[in-house]
């Protein structure tokens, strides 16, 4: 189905202009490099490091899972026009390969921010969740960053001193995560989805998930069950829910292994109230860490 779609898509893409002569000066952005990032944490680094002197876009809507996102043919038109395109990669975006190959990128710079940190496989396959290290997100970053100041040299100082802030800020994010967890009383935490892999290889703890890396997974009646019997073995007191998945499967393991709900949230993107709260990238994971300390220290 998904390559029948694509093919529409590339008989539909040849009206389209292939013209990818995007001067930073001259381009419809008034000036501006144009950035396209896949969903919410690239987003949100560009955002931070570019800000005003950039023309930003998620390819992603905000609110939407981005596991199971598929590309409308005016997307791709629009990401043409792109100087610079940021993806997460790790198979997380599936549509990346066919997406490169349908556009003209030889004016465009690609950064694939999984090239830039260690990747952590979750049964056999890589884990895509790299945001949820700040530690990775800091490296990251600093490509973003170095893309910037490589496409746009007239403001190289300004990305240079917002990325340094933004440096500091993921640090010392990392710093506290580094001091809360450290005089942990249990290791190991129930999560609706395997999303949180980085986090918990970064501050020594584990994850046992309901589902695996794609929250759409189902488990089997079996492996629900003994899911319960560990968290009544292991006298578990929490589950944790993400914000943009079904909670249907977790919400009964809660209830027939008498498990208060915590929200631990893998930020693919903001809803509605976190977008309404002003809410960004430092401010979830300190709720996260609050919710963790509640299930690993108190």
């Amino acid at each position: 189905m998904k390559k029948t779609i694509f093919i529409i898509l590339l008989i539909a893409l040849t009206f389209i202009t292939a013209c990818s002569n995007k001067d930073v000066n001259t381009n419809e952005s008034g000036g501006k490099l144009v950035v396209y990032t896949s969903f919410y944490p690239q987003y949100y680094l560009a955002e931070e490091i570019g800000k005003d002197k950039i023309s930003l876009n998620s390819i992603v809507p905000n609110g939407v899972e981005p596991h199971d996102f598929e590309l409308t043919v005016k997307q791709i038109k629009e990401i043409q026009s792109a100087n610079v395109l940021i993806l997460n990669g790790a198979n997380m975006e599936h549509w990346t390969d066919k997406l490169i190959k349908t556009i003209n990128t030889e004016d465009m710079d690609i950064v694939d921010s999984s090239k830039y940190v260690n990747l952590i496989k979750t049964n056999g396959i890589d884990d895509p969740h790299i945001w949820l290290s700040p530690k990775n997100m800091n490296k990251i970053a600093y490509e973003i960053k170095e893309v910037f100041v490589k496409k746009d040299p007239g403001n190289g100082d300004f990305y240079e001193n917002n990325y340094k802030e933004l440096s500091k800020n993921l640090l010392e994010l990392d710093k506290n995560y580094k001091n809360v967890l450290e005089d942990k009383k249990r290791d190991t935490i129930l999560v609706s989805h395997a999303a949180f892999s980085y986090l918990a290889d970064e501050y020594g703890f584990k994850q046992i998930a309901v589902t695996g890396i794609s929250p759409e997974e189902e488990p089997s009646p079996g492996a629900m069950a003994e899911l319960i019997d560990m968290a009544k073995a292991e006298n578990m007191k929490y589950i944790f829910l993400e914000t943009l998945a079904s909670p249907k499967t977790a919400n009964i393991i809660a209830e027939e292994a008498n498990l208060e709900v915590l929200i631990l949230n893998p930020i693919e993107g903001l809803t509605e109230e976190e977008q309404k709260n002003d809410e960004d990238y430092i401010s979830i994971m300190e709720q996260n860490l609050l919710n963790l300390k509640k299930a690993l220290v108190d």
